[in-house]
C-alpha cells in the first residue's frame, strides 16, 4: 500500500508540475519555447541538442532551478529534432516547430519512462509510440523471465513453443500499432521519426513491405516541410528503396521460368576459367551453397544421388559456393566427394553471381534445359528432383 501511495504521489506531482508550467507565455512565429519542470531534481544540468542528419549540435546547457524548472528559447524558421539530455542513457526526443511553446514534465531520473509533453503534436505522437513500445518490451521481459524459470523443466519444449508464439504475437502487436499510428498521421513529422525505430534488432516497419506507407509519408511531409533536412533525407531514402524494388522486380522477371539463364564466368577448383554457357546441350543443375551452411551440407547427399543417377543421361551439376575461406571450400568439396563442376570467387554473399541470380539465402537451385532455359528454381531438393526427372526421362 505504501508503494502504491508513493507511486500515486509521484504521478500526482508530475500532473501538478505540468499544470504549473507555461502560464501565458507564447512563442513568436520564428522561435520555439521549451519549458519544463522535473521532479527529483537536485540542480541537474540538462543539455538541449539539435539532432541533424549527420551530426548533433548542442544548443544550450541549462541548470534546473530549485523547483526543477527550466525555460529554453531558440530562433528557427524550420522544424527541429531536439534532444533533452540529462545523461547519455537518460534523454527524450522532441520535434519542435516554429511558433510552438512546448511544455514538459517528468522525473529527471528517468525522463523517457515518465515524461509528458504538450504543445507539439509531433512530439506527442513520438511520446505515444514510445509509451506503447515500452509496454511491449515489458511483455518480452516477462516472457523471457518465464523461460529462465522453466528452461530445465521436463516439458520445456512445449513451454518454449508457447513462449515463442507469445513473442511473435508481441512483435506483431508492435508492428500493427506502429503501422496504424503512422497511417493515421502521414503529415506529422513524428511519423518520420517513428518509421526509423526498431523493435529489438529489426525495423518495426520493413521498408520494402511498407513501401506504400513510406512513400505516402515522404510525399506528405515534402509538401509541408519542403526545405527540412530530415524530410529531404527521408525522401532520398524512399527514392533509393523504390529504385531497389524496381531493380529487384526486373531481376526476378529476368529469372522467371522460360527465360534463358544469364551467363557468368568464374574460376573453378582447379583454377581454370568456367563459363556457364559452355554447358549448352546438357541439362544443368545450378546449385548455390556454402560449406558453412548446415542446410547446404544436409542436401549434398541428395545432390550426389542426382549426379550418379542423372549424370549418365546428360546432367551437369555446377555448385557455386558462397565461401570466403578457400581451404574450407576445397576440403569440403574433397571430403563430400563433389565430383562435378565447383566454382567460387570467395566473396561470400557479395559475389556478383549472387545478385545476378537473386540468391539471398542458400541453398538454392536452378534447373536449366539443354538450351540454357530456366525450367525450375527452388530451395527444395525434392521439387528439383522431380524437375530433373521430367527433363531426363
Amino acid at each position: 500500500m505504501k508503494k502504491l501511495l508513493l507511486n500515486s504521489f509521484g504521478l500526482f506531482s508530475i500532473i501538478l508540475l505540468l499544470a504549473s508550467c507555461g502560464g501565458n507565455k507564447s512563442a513568436d512565429q520564428d522561435e520555439i519555447i521549451i519549458e519544463g519542470r522535473f521532479i527529483h531534481s537536485r540542480g541537474n544540468l540538462i543539455y538541449i541538442d539539435a539532432i541533424h542528419v549527420e551530426s548533433v549540435q548542442t544548443l544550450d546547457s541549462i541548470r534546473l532551478d530549485e523547483n526543477g524548472s527550466f525555460t529554453f528559447k531558440y530562433k528557427t524558421d524550420d522544424a527541429l529534432f531536439i534532444r533533452v539530455l540529462v545523461e547519455e542513457d537518460n534523454f527524450i526526443t522532441l520535434i519542435a516547430e516554429p511558433g510552438q511553446h512546448i511544455i514538459l514534465s517528468g522525473d529527471v531520473k528517468a525522463l523517457a519512462e515518465t515524461y509528458t509533453v504538450s504543445g507539439s503534436p509531433s512530439s506527442e505522437l513520438v511520446a505515444e509510440h514510445y509509451a506503447f513500445t515500452q509496454k511491449q518490451y515489458n511483455k518480452l521481459d516477462s516472457i523471457f523471465l518465464i523461460w529462465e524459470q522453466n528452461k530445465y523443466a521436463d516439458n520445456k519444449l512445449e513451454i518454449r513453443e508457447t513462449l515463442d508464439s507469445l513473442v511473435d504475437a508481441t512483435e506483431k502487436e508492435e508492428e500493427e500499432f506502429t503501422h496504424n499510428l503512422v497511417k493515421n498521421n502521414p503529415d506529422n513529422m513524428g511519423a518520420l521519426f517513428i518509421m526509423y525505430q526498431q523493435f529489438g534488432r529489426n525495423p518495426i516497419l520493413d521498408e520494402f513491405k511498407y513501401i506504400d506507407l513510406y512513400t505516402q509519408v515522404a510525399e506528405n511531409l515534402a509538401k509541408k516541410y519542403p526545405s527540412n533536412e530530415h524530410v529531404n533525407h527521408f525522401n532520398a531514402k524512399v527514392n533509393r528503396i523504390q529504385i531497389a524494388i524496381k531493380e529487384e522486380a526486373e531481376i526476378k522477371a529476368r529469372l522467371d521460368t522460360g527465360k534463358v539463364a544469364p551467363n557468368f564466368t568464374m574460376k573453378d577448383i582447379n583454377k581454370n576459367l568456367f563459363a556457364l554457357e559452355q554447358l549448352r546441350g546438357y541439362v544443368v543443375l545450378l546449385h548455390f551453397w556454402g560449406s558453412w551452411s548446415p542446410e547446404s551440407m544436409m542436401q549434398l547427399n541428395t545432390i550426389r544421388y542426382f549426379n550418379k543417377t542423372y549424370g549418365p543421361r546428360g546432367l551437369a551439376i555446377v555448385s557455386v559456393s558462397f565461401d570466403f575461406d578457400e581451404f574450407a571450400w576445397t576440403e569440403t568439396v574433397s571430403d563430400e566427394k563433389m565430383m562435378w563442376y565447383n566454382v567460387c570467387d570467395f566473396k561470400h554473399n557479395q559475389s556478383p553471381v549472387a545478385r545476378l541470380y537473386h540468391v539471398d539465402n542458400i541453398p538454392f537451385m536452378y534447373v536449366l534445359d539443354r538450351d540454357g532455359v530456366i525450367t525450375a528454381k527452388s530451395a527444395s531438393v525434392d521439387s528439383i528432383g522431380q524437375s530433373l526427372y521430367e527433363l531426363l526421362f
